[in-house]
């Protein structure tokens, strides 16, 4: 394969990537009051910080998006996003309406991001000069 096409074709994928990526992001900025709401419901003992990650994840994008905080993978950036955008979508595996279980599918892929990109997460809370233990 010529590496000038193989080259070109890599540019196309990431740019379209870049940009449903954005559309991910605009999305979450949007409904940023509605997804809060949404968490502050949860049992907050029990996910308190969970919740808070979530809380802190969202400042990130936004901070993100405005180019005011700019130091994190793409690919933290883009699970960060998937991860919200599942939590807010009411379509999910468990439905939402169950009492704690509805969370617990949501919960469970956030761990499991937030676990995969705690130290962007980390360092985001640290540049934003927050106590990093409500977080973590």
């Amino acid at each position: 394969m010529n590496n000038n096409n193989g080259d070109t074709l890599s540019l196309q994928l990431k740019s379209k990537s870049l940009n449903n990526g954005n559309s991910n992001i605009d999305q979450i900025i949007l409904d940023e009051d509605k997804i809060k709401e949404k968490a502050s419901r949860e049992d907050v003992g029990r996910f308190k910080k969970l919740v808070n990650q979530l809380k802190l994840a969202i400042e990130l994008i936004k901070d993100y998006r405005n180019k005011s905080y700019t130091e994190i993978p793409w690919r933290s950036i883009g699970l960060i996003a998937a991860a919200i955008l599942y939590f807010f979508n009411p379509f999910d595996i468990i439905p939402d309406l169950l009492p704690i279980m509805g969370f617990a599918d949501d919960a469970v892929l956030f761990a499991a991001v937030f676990k995969s990109v705690r130290t962007d997460l980390e360092k985001y809370a640290i540049w934003k000069g927050v106590n990093i233990n409500e977080y973590f």
